[in-house]
């Protein structure tokens, strides 16, 4: 019995696999903006996850399949503004909130007046979720 490397009918297949797995890891990277920044530093630095207001709004930014922050807490009555940073249409989508379609660069800004947790996710890709507490 040969060695797997000394096989060439294991060898090529092999390599051919190695080498589209590279390639499609290269263009993944390349495609998201990972490696846009350099020196391992990440691309943008995310925002302070406790979602505090500035000048009165609270912003959630949707980057990279994820709200950034994903939890926020306001009081009745607060703005809530979500801005679509990827290239993919997204929304935020609960009972009580809803953004409708935001594309590239778009925004939404929500008044939330009812006390209560929205747990919101975006209509186009279910694994996005995200929560708002209005106290």
């Amino acid at each position: 019995m040969k060695p797997l490397l000394e096989d060439a009918r294991l060898l090529v297949p092999t390599i051919v696999t190695a080498l589209v797995i590279a390639i499609g890891s290269t263009l993944v990277i390349s495609l998201s903006g990972e490696g846009a920044a350099g020196g391992g530093q990440p691309a943008s630095v995310p925002e302070p996850a406790s979602g505090a207001p500035q000048n009165g709004l609270v912003r959630v930014a949707i980057k990279d399949f994820k709200y950034v922050p994903e939890t926020v807490t306001v009081t009745a009555g607060s703005k809530v503004e979500w801005t679509n940073e990827d290239a993919a249409p997204h929304t935020a989508t609960a009972d009580g909130l809803q953004t409708g379609d935001l594309g590239k660069g778009e925004s939404r800004v929500l008044t939330l007046k009812e006390p209560g947790t929205y747990a919101y996710v975006c209509e186009f890709h279910a694994f996005m979720t995200g929560t708002v507490v209005v106290k």
